[in-house]
């Protein structure tokens, strides 16, 4: 059986960075990613972490620093006396070695942690009694070691403008735009949505929020871009039932109403069928706790999609001792990882509070946002949906303002030329 097996490791490397360190002390720099507990063998580690005591208090690390701070804390013999020591200043090959030996370490580190984790994950395999938190916590246990064993990456300044340059040399010369179209014409221009964005598209309650983002969706998609739907608030019927209302032009209350049909209508909503079905869109309904929000995300990326919206906040589930306020701020924090994880933007969806109603003006504006400052701080950008007939019967209730209130790179604006048709679910440009 695999899991009886003698773990990885790899002792000559051990003592060859040991070696290396008696030789140079400057080795140290070379190695800053490397713990004590990378090393397997129990009187190796115990000699590394001495070493990095005498490093860190800026003294000598030679034969007789190392193996008198053993003597003081009783540990000499346990390693092997100064024998071993001895053994050990003999062992390195060529002290310049030390990082490559060093990587060798810690991959064979990061080896054994991952059999471990992998052994735990099996284990409670035999006591599951919610399948979807095992999987959620499996996984998360293999991403930590992931995220706890990677390394600074610093880069200098050449490095990061030939990429810049690249990056600009290939905007140039492609034959579309870079960046997502969002079919806005106003807003698009400041926008240009690509990379790693964390978009916000926020709203009171019956505002459109859902709306918007299925018709930026739909827009998307029939640019045979692939859009990843992770709505946590309706389930997939009812947003297929508005797709299909949006494309057909027919009321879905009339879906399933008996006989209220024509034959017409039947084979116009057939033909919208088939066109959406040819659409990329990928849509996950199920209730989400932030863990499975990050792995189904993860998931949709493998999927191919180039863009993810989330609806939305307020319906992730959360830790129950704790406050909506550290819920929402942890989910927010979360997210905004998440987009730069995938390297790809993240549409969420997020209410307004009550400070709007209680305005004569009901223009939102960044206090509004929910709950948490997180929300702002996280974000690139910021879409506010405003319908004035909303709130004032007198006026087009179809009338929609969509308002780009931030934008980290870019300027702000406004988009009026937007109308939101109730029957339909859906928005349109006049």
């Amino acid at each position: 059986m695999i899991l009886d097996k003698l773990p990885p490791q790899n002792i000559e490397a051990e003592e060859s960075v040991l070696s290396a360190l008696f030789i140079n002390n400057q080795g140290f720099e070379d190695i800053e990613f490397l713990k004590p507990d990378d090393f397997y063998k129990s009187a190796n580690k115990t000699i590394f972490n001495t070493m990095l005591t005498l490093h860190k208090k800026k003294e000598p690390v030679d034969l007789v620093t190392v193996a008198q701070h053993l003597i003081s804390k009783d540990q000499l013999e346990n390693i092997g006396g100064g024998a071993y020591l001895s053994h050990i200043s003999d062992s390195a090959p060529v002290a310049t070695n030390i990082k490559h030996y060093g990587n060798i370490i810690h991959n064979i580190a990061v080896t054994r942690e991952l059999i471990t984790r992998a052994t735990r994950i099996i284990e409670n395999g035999y006591s599951v009694k919610n399948i979807d938190d095992y999987i959620s916590q499996s996984q998360q246990s293999i991403l930590e070691i992931q995220t706890t064993s990677s390394r600074d990456k610093i880069y200098n300044m050449e490095t990061l403008m030939l990429d810049a340059l690249d990056r600009i040399e290939k905007a140039q010369t492609q034959e579309k735009t870079m960046g997502m179209q969002f079919g806005m014409p106003t807003l698009d221009i400041f926008s240009n949505i690509f990379g790693s964005k964390l978009f916000l598209i926020a709203a009171r309650p019956g505002m459109g929020k859902t709306a918007l983002a299925l018709s930026i969706a739909r827009h998307l998609a029939k640019q045979q871009i692939k859009v990843g739907f992770l709505s946590i608030e309706m389930d997939k019927e009812s947003l297929s039932d508005r797709l299909l209302s949006i494309e057909s032009d027919v009321n879905a209350l009339c879906f399933y109403a008996k006989e209220s049909l024509s034959k017409q209508s039947k084979q116009t909503i057939d033909d919208a069928a088939n066109y959406l079905s040819t659409l990329p869109i990928y849509i996950d309904d199920a209730d989400c706790k932030i863990q499975d929000v990050e792995r189904k995300c993860r998931k949709l990326k493998k999927l191919g999609c180039e863009i993810i919206f989330i609806d939305q906040l307020s319906k992730i589930k959360g830790d129950s001792k704790k406050s909506k306020f550290e819920i929402y701020t942890d989910n927010c924090a979360a997210i905004a990882l998440l987009k730069k994880e995938l390297r790809m933007p993240i549409g969420l969806l997020c209410q307004l509070n009550r400070n709007v109603e209680a305005r004569s003006d009901k223009i939102p504006e960044m206090s509004d946002l929910k709950q948490t400052g997180m929300l702002e701080e996280d974000a690139d950008l910021i879409f506010f949906i405003f319908r004035p007939g909303y709130y004032d019967k007198k006026k087009d209730e179809a009338q929609t303002q969509i308002i780009l209130a931030k934008n980290r790179q870019g300027a702000k604006g406004v988009e009026e030329k937007v109308l939101f048709n109730k029957k339909r679910g859906m928005f349109s440009l006049i």
